[in-house]
């Protein structure tokens, strides 16, 4: 999988500060949804790219 090095590392970045990263589902399966500790949709619709950029901001 492409990238899948630096999607573990932001995973675990954004899991530290208690967020958690979900694969969205087709057809947009190619995106990314970050989640609060309740499950509450921080932010959504985030490409590879602007996931490690927030991983790396926060």
């Amino acid at each position: 999988m492409l990238f899948e090095k630096e999607i573990k590392e932001a995973e675990e970045k954004l899991y530290k500060k208690e967020y958690y990263v979900s694969n969205m589902t087709a057809p947009n399966n190619d995106l990314y949804e970050i989640y609060d500790r309740d499950g509450n949709v921080a932010i959504n619709y985030l490409s590879v790219a602007q996931l490690i950029q927030l991983s790396n901001m926060i």
